[in-house]
């Protein structure tokens, strides 16, 4: 830990794209500044983006009445790299930057946008197209049948396609090539202009619809004329050997949208029936920039309730999704999921293909869904068909034209994959889970656990917590929801990782922006509108390491709370079972355990940790399965401390379940300022900060772990090889030297020997590179868990 802004206050305004205003505030304050959640007398530098500095924001209004630098991230990011702080003047947002861009909308991120073209439009300008047919008709068609709406005939199996816009304002349809489903206007959001006519005359519209249609014209075939696009359809039909069926007549449907009329593309989609309803649309302040517009979409974005029937869940934007299921045989299970992302184009797109079976046994359909990220998209469906045959070759065959492997090759066995460049990319989901949400309801069985264990159990396995820290991520749970997140995946995220460490720390030779993509395609994420950042620094590369770290206890968080749900069991009762713990008791409060670590608390706070006061809720007596019988070599060892470990909620199943793991060999040693070990620390607020919580979310869990130290190989400065170091010196951990220590005539030996050094802090007197002592062990035999505490963080400002 460095010193680079000991003499800073900071906080921070605006959507970042390295992460969020919790993660940057640890960068931050691993580097010796404070950070505060509101501004106040004592703040000396806001960090802001440069769209909430035009707003301008609450914060930065507040800020300009007292003596505050206004600078960007670059100047923390940048002072970091330089081990100094740099001056503020290269990096400062003033007066000039706030100049009235009303007539310009401002698309930062996005570059090079091709056959995307500003669109200008009033009020009165925005046509309505009337709904020619009635969608509310769940009744599920018979194959080989005509149906009727009003003055259009369809003969099955068709597509239809489904988009919350059109470009075209021909009501009318049309036969199209059944190729071609996907490349009929693959836009799925689009702007409402606002209602005052005086506020939006001559304003450009910023619509995701910019950004989609962009997505799409990485596809070949989109930018072609349409008659050329079959051709090459065709062609690409051609190319997967498998035997065609019988051709059959093929209609498009959509729904009724609302546009501007001045989209570009317009007659790339005549003669399509469109239906829509105000609902549909989301409203796009004119002055506002394309960050603005995602965060106000991931606000309003809730998770979707899925049907789910045997292996996998139906598509929820499926029309007959009630009365039908994924097909599954001894070939595969028929869904898939295919992802892809470009940094350079801002292409961050998904593709749905399902093979969808009635209940009813009689009827196939081939649903297909497409968009950005974070988006419903457009759909297309195949079908009804009464032929299996028909409907396994279609979906074979959209397989096979957007990823260049055939599906019968890969659907088991996902190595076989080979990723193709402007093609997308197969995610691996895990078929053994429900999927579903499930909410945490008491079986009528009476719980056989303590009250207070049961409140532990209930925040451990709370799936709205799993959710929220996702978002907070900015991974898309919509494309591997909870129970479909494999291992697997999570691996692959690491791999991707480690060869852009390699990069950047010179071992390797390649380019940041393709591996980036290679991430993103493989850990999807929901950057809105936003383009996707290049992991181009240790800095983000470190926050990557620990989503892909969180999303892994999830995972495993997850499959316990499967195989819990099957128990007969009273639910808690067995989600404590699958944590397979000896013993989880709570301490009395009058108890002299309670106390000594309600002292260690106090008197550990740091004083670079002021944002919040921490307050101790409950503190839980807690032995592992086994771990005894494992720490019993180490349990006469020299110098063992009782150390604090902190981490989020959703990570104690994990952490409970298995331990506290190192992280394995294809996990890039960058990132880990110390090597690759468990890290411990004697300052409550330093393993505190690790927890990850809010104001709002302010109820936080940590361990308090007898640790064997042995031989300390002792360092002032981080080194990422310090676990091989320790091992050719023969130590047994390493300790990270801090600037302030516990003092040492507060420390309490424990009847075996182990040291709590529950003194108050004082300075070393040393000139360290860290703020506070870590330590770090490279065995976890090493560990024994020892306490559980529930603790509060009331934090100061809101």
């Amino acid at each position: 830990m460095s010193n680079i802004f000991s003499e800073c206050v900071i906080t921070f305004s605006g959507k970042f794209e390295t992460g969020s205003h919790s993660q940057l505030g640890e960068l931050v304050r691993q580097n010796g500044g404070q950070v505060i959640a509101n501004v106040n007398k004592s703040l000396t530098h806001l960090v802001v983006t440069k769209d909430d500095f035009m707003k301008p924001s609450n914060k930065v209004k507040t800020a300009r009445k007292n003596d505050v630098s206004f600078v960007t991230w670059d100047w923390i990011q940048q002072s970091i790299e330089k081990g100094m702080k740099l001056a503020e003047t290269a990096f400062h947002l003033g007066v000039n930057d706030t100049a009235n861009t009303s007539t310009e909308v401002e698309m930062q991120g996005v570059d090079n946008i091709s056959n995307a073209k500003s669109v200008s439009a009033s009020h009165k300008e925005i046509d309505i197209n009337e709904t020619r047919a009635n969608d509310k008709d769940e009744t599920e068609p018979k194959p080989g049948s005509k149906r009727r709406r009003k003055d259009v005939t369809y003969d099955t199996p068709v597509i239809t396609t489904r988009s919350r816009f059109s470009n075209s304002g021909n009501p009318s349809s049309s036969p199209v090539n059944q190729n071609n489903d996907d490349n009929i206007n693959d836009v799925n959001e689009v702007a409402m202009v606002d209602a005052r006519n005086d506020e939006i005359e001559n304003k450009e519209i910023v619509s995701e619809e910019i950004l989609n249609q962009r997505d799409n014209e990485s596809d070949n075939e989109q930018a072609k004329p349409a008659k050329k696009r079959q051709r090459q359809s065709k062609s690409s039909a051609n190319s997967y050997n498998a035997a065609a069926p019988e051709a059959a007549t093929v209609t498009t449907t959509r729904k009724r949208g609302r546009k501007p009329k001045n989209l570009s593309n317009e007659k790339d989609n005549d003669n399509v029936d469109v239906k829509t309803s105000v609902a549909d649309i989301a409203p796009v302040a004119i002055n506002e920039q394309i960050t603005d517009i995602a965060e106000t979409i991931e606000e309003e974005k809730k998770m979707v309730t899925i049907i789910k029937k045997g292996a996998a869940a139906v598509d929820s934007s499926f029309q007959y999704k009630n009365t039908t299921h994924v097909f599954v045989d001894e070939e595969a299970i028929w869904d898939c999921l295919l992802n892809q992302t470009n940094v350079k184009n801002n292409n961050n797109k998904y593709f749905v293909i399902q093979l969808l079976q009635s209940d009813s046994g009689t009827n196939y359909y081939v649903f297909t869904r497409w968009g950005r990220v974070g988006y419903n998209g457009t759909s297309a469906t195949y079908g009804p068909t009464s032929s299996l045959d028909s409907a396994k070759h279609e979906f074979q065959r959209k397989f096979y034209d957007k990823t260049r492997n055939r599906w019968l090759d890969v659907c088991k066995n996902i190595s076989a994959f080979t990723p193709i460049k402007s093609k997308y990319t197969l995610l691996e989901r895990d078929y053994g889970g429900d999927g579903k949400e499930k909410e945490i309801v008491t079986k009528p069985r009476e719980s056989k656990l303590h009250p207070k264990v049961q409140d532990i159990i209930q925040m451990i396995f709370d799936v709205g917590s799993w959710n929220d820290t996702m978002i907070a991520l900015n991974y898309d749970a919509s494309k591997l929801p909870l129970g479909k997140l494999s291992k697997a995946t999570v691996n692959q995220g690491y791999l991707a990782l480690k060869r852009i460490a390699a990069v950047l720390n010179g071992e390797e030779q390649g380019d940041l922006t393709e591996l980036s993509n290679a991430f993103y395609t493989v850990i999807p994420h929901n950057f809105g509108m936003r383009k996707p950042p290049i992991i181009s620094s240790n800095e983000v590369l470190k926050l990557k390491l620990q989503m892909v770290e969180t999303l892994g206890e999830i995972e495993i968080a997850s499959a316990l709370l499967n195989q819990a749900n099957e128990s007969s069991k009273n639910q808690l009762d067995a989600y404590y079972d699958s944590l397979m713990l000896e013993t989880m008791e709570p301490l009395d409060h009058n108890s002299e355990e309670f106390k000594l670590i309600l002292k260690y608390v106090e008197n550990t706070q740091g004083a670079t940790h002021d944002q919040y006061k921490l307050e101790v809720l409950e503190v839980f007596d807690l032995e592992r399965q086994g771990e005894r019988e494992r720490y019993k070599p180490f349990s006469d060892f020299h110098n063992r401390m009782l150390l604090w470990h902190g981490s989020r909620k959703t990570n104690y199943a994990g952490i409970l379940s298995q331990g506290l793991r190192i992280a394995p060999p294809h996990v890039p040693s960058t990132g880990y300022m110390f090597g690759k070990g468990v890290y411990f620390a004697d300052c409550v607020s330093k393993s505190a900060n690790y927890c990850f919580t809010d104001n709002k979310n302010n109820i936080g869990l940590m361990l308090l772990c007898e640790v064997a130290l042995g031989d300390m190989l002792e360092l002032v400065d981080a080194d990422y090889n310090a676990d091989r170091l320790v091992k050719k010196e023969g130590k047994h951990c390493t300790k990270g030297l801090g600037l302030t220590i516990p003092n040492p005539n507060g420390s309490i030996t424990l009847e075996n020997g182990t040291v709590v050094p529950c003194g108050k802090g004082i300075n070393s007197n040393n000139a360290n590179y860290l703020q506070y002592n870590e330590y770090i062990v490279y065995d976890v035999n090493q560990i024994f868990q020892k306490y559980l505490l529930k603790v509060k963080f009331n934090y100061k400002y809101y």
